[in-house]
């Protein structure tokens, strides 16, 4: 058998490139949100330079992956995921609260969130499972045991109050699409949480009467066909429970800022100091930079702090202000162009880890671009998830590294696998 050679010069260009790009963005973005006349750059009191040293640290782990023997990352799989599901409950004793969530670490004043680490080693677990055993998915059974290396992690992060991160473990279940989901179970899927959504802009009674009346014009089209009677039925009642659970979830659920946040996305107007300041502000910002934007470190809303949260949360609204919609549309041209690419290699992958760990890459930043992007025009609740290698954040930054990294890793060597 031939050896799989270990070659940095070998990964992907055109991901390195961008990868770069975004980082350097992220930094001068976090630069600007950082930015007074007395405020010492080399300092931990300042983002920018804390941002400056997980950037560093980030190629140091780009080098050590790189090192690393194919089947040695394979074998990390469920070691790894065991360690983060510790952490995850370690948290619990001996963690930090911030913004309302006790899912912290804090050591030397540098803070290391281990719900971001879980994803890696979510995404690595499932690519092992899917590589080892011939999965179907079609198979409710199946589907289900997979589906616990997602939910339990998910649960453990959602218990600790930070719904936005758990809520971005669903966007794994892309990837059992891709592995031979079935497309009318996604379709259910989304279905349901069209519902769940369209409950928190319609009034409840409402919906029960417009679905009664779709559930018996489809019993009536589907008269002849018991079988077709039984899962309309079941569709039917399900869609009851989503409309009444709203209450449930808002109420019981969700911590009353998360409500808040929520109730302020389909009426920013009625709390525009509270709830819907963020949003409001962020989109203040965003207009506010034009076509070309008003420049680097000249952006008013960014330098008088109107935006909450203007470093992590909102850091597109920094963006926006600055560098304009041309620059917001270069930054969404680059995120587009890498996800283009990371689909394009795992397709192209050999074998099932490589394509698996690709697709679950993809799933995670698709997830965080376009939600976070959407949180900063008022196009989705605030749930509080960073815009990749942009935002500031030691924990997320090194999170999505690793994969990204993990993955350049995997496709250096498929010349090799090919060749054995």
């Amino acid at each position: 058998m031939r050896k799989i050679q270990n070659n940095i010069f070998s990964i992907d260009p055109l991901i390195t490139i961008i990868f770069l790009i975004l980082v350097f963005i992220g930094f001068i973005s976090i630069f600007s949100t950082q930015f007074q006349n007395d405020v010492v750059f080399f300092s931990f009191n300042n983002e920018a330079f804390k941002q400056l040293i997980w950037i560093i640290f980030s190629f140091v782990i780009l080098i050590s992956v790189f090192f690393l023997e194919h089947r040695f990352i394979y074998n990390l799989a469920v070691p790894l995921y065991v360690f983060s599901i510790l952490l995850l409950i370690a948290v619990f004793f001996v963690g930090v609260e911030v913004s309302g969530s006790k899912s912290w670490f804090s050591v030397f004043g540098f803070r290391f969130q281990p719900s971001e680490f879980s994803k890696f080693s979510t995404a690595l677990l499932l690519a092992k499972i899917f590589d080892s055993y011939n999965l179907n998915l079609k198979s409710l059974k199946n589907l289900m045991y997979v589906s616990i290396v997602i939910v339990l992690p998910s649960l453990l992060i959602l218990i600790q109050g930070d719904f936005g991160t758990a809520l971005v473990f669903s966007s794994f279940f892309l990837v059992f699409f891709r592995e031979g989901m079935s497309l009318y179970l996604v379709l259910f899927i989304v279905s349901i949480v069209v519902i769940f959504l369209l409950g928190l802009i319609f009034d409840p009674n409402t919906l029960y009467i417009v679905f009664s009346v779709c559930f018996l014009i489809a019993i009536g089209l589907s008269k002849k066909n018991p079988r077709n009677f039984v899962n309309l039925f079941v569709i039917y009642v399900v869609t009851m429970i989503v409309i009444n659970g709203q209450g449930v979830i808002l109420n019981d659920v969700l911590k009353p800022y998360q409500k808040n946040r929520i109730e302020s996305l389909i009426n920013p107007g009625a709390d525009p100091l509270g709830a819907g300041w963020n949003i409001t502000q962020s989109k203040i910002a965003i207009g506010s930079g034009g076509f070309f934007g008003k420049g680097f470190l000249n952006g008013t809303q960014t330098r008088l702090d109107f935006v909450p949260e203007q470093s992590t949360d909102f850091i597109f609204s920094v963006i926006g202000e600055e560098f304009g919609f041309v620059g917001s549309l270069f930054l969404i041209f680059l995120y587009s162009l890498l996800l283009i690419r990371i689909v394009q290699l795992a397709e192209n992958q050999k074998d099932i880890f490589a394509r698996v760990f690709g697709y679950s890459i993809f799933s995670v930043l698709t997830f965080h671009y376009m939600i976070n992007i959407a949180m900063t025009l008022g196009m989705f609740p605030v749930i509080g998830i960073p815009l990749p290698f942009i935002s500031y954040g030691g924990s997320s930054l090194l999170s999505f590294c690793l994969l990204l990294f993990v993955f350049m890793k995997l496709n250096s060597v498929q010349a090799s696998l090919l060749s054995r």
